[in-house]
C-alpha cells in the first residue's frame, strides 16, 4: 500500500509510514489544539510534491485561514494562482441534509465544479462537524458523510482529512459520535495543564491496516516548521515530578 506523508516526519513514523493513499482520516480535538495547522501542513507537503490539493472550509472564511497560515511562514497563494491548490468555502444547511439525505450531491458537485473535474490528490474538510450541525435525523447525516467519503476515495482516489471539534473535557472522539467509524484512522489532538502551563498533545487512536505507535506525545507549533512533535507526555510528567520533589527537598534543607 502506497503511503502519503502527513507533513510531520515523526507522525509518519507513528502511523507506520504515513497515511495510506486514498483513505480518509479523522483529526479530532478541542478548540485551539492545532487541528487546522496539521491539516494545512498535510496540504503544504502535497503542494511541495506538485500534487493537486483541495481545502474546503465549512466554517471560517477561507481567506482568513490562508492569511493566518502566513504567520507560520506558509504562503499558499502562489499555488492558488498556479491552479494546483483549490481552497473554497461551502455552507450546507442542516435542513438540506435532512431533506435530501443520501441523494444529495451538492457537496460533491461543488468539489467537481471548483476543480473542473481534474485529479485531486489530497483533500481537507474543515471542520466536518459544521456540515450538518443541528440535524435531528442523524441517519441522514451519517449516510451523507458516508456518500461523500466513498466518492472521494473511490472516484478521486484522494487522501482525505476530516477535521472535527469536540467539547473541552469530552470523552468522545467526534462531534456526532460516528465520524471515527467512517474513517480509516483517528489522530487525537489535545491540550493538558501541567505545572500551571498548557501543553499540546497528540496521539494516534486508530490506524486501520497498519501498525501504529499509540504513545501520547507533546508538540510545539513553530514558525516555518508548523507542528513539531517532542517527547512523550509521560516523560514530561516524570521530569516535572522529579523537579517538584527536588524543589521540596531544597526547601526542607
Amino acid at each position: 500500500m502506497q503511503r502519503v506523508s502527513t507533513g510531520v516526519s515523526k507522525l509518519d513514523k507513528m502511523l507506520g509510514g504515513g497515511f495510506i493513499q486514498g483513505r480518509t482520516y479523522l483529526i479530532t480535538g478541542e478548540t485551539g489544539a492545532g487541528k487546522t495547522i496539521l491539516a494545512l501542513q498535510f496540504l503544504r507537503d502535497g503542494l511541495l510534491r506538485n500534487e493537486p490539493c483541495v481545502y474546503v472550509s465549512l466554517d471560517e472564511r477561507v481567506g482568513n485561514v490562508l492569511t493566518g497560515a502566513e504567520t507560520l511562514g506558509w504562503n499558499f497563494w502562489p499555488y492558488v494562482k498556479s491552479g494546483l491548490f483549490y481552497p473554497f468555502e461551502i455552507r450546507l444547511e442542516a435542513a438540506e441534509v435532512r431533506k435530501y439525505g443520501k441523494e444529495s450531491k451538492a457537496f460533491i458537485e461543488a468539489i467537481r465544479k471548483v476543480t473542473r473535474g481534474g485529479p485531486i490528490s489530497r483533500i481537507v474538510l474543515d471542520p466536518v462537524s459544521a456540515l450538518a450541525m443541528g440535524a435531528k435525523e442523524e441517519f441522514y447525516v451519517r449516510e451523507y458523510l458516508r456518500e461523500v467519503i466513498t466518492y472521494l476515495e473511490e472516484v478521486c482516489n484522494a487522501t482525505t482529512l476530516l477535521i472535527t471539534d469536540i467539547p473541552t473535557g469530552s470523552a468522545g472522539l467526534s462531534r456526532f459520535g460516528y465520524e471515527e467509524f467512517l474513517a480509516s484512522g483517528v489522530i487525537v489532538m489535545g491540550i493538558t495543564r501541567l505545572d500551571g502551563r498548557l501543553v499540546r498533545t497528540l496521539y494516534v487512536r486508530k490506524m486501520r491496516w497498519s501498525q501504529m505507535d499509540p504513545t501520547i506525545y507533546t508538540f510545539d507549533i513553530q514558525s516555518d516548521f508548523g507542528i513539531v512533535i517532542k517527547q512523550p507526555l509521560d516523560a514530561l510528567i516524570g521530569k516535572s515530578t522529579k523537579s517538584k520533589i527536588k524543589a521540596d527537598e531544597d526547601e526542607e534543607e
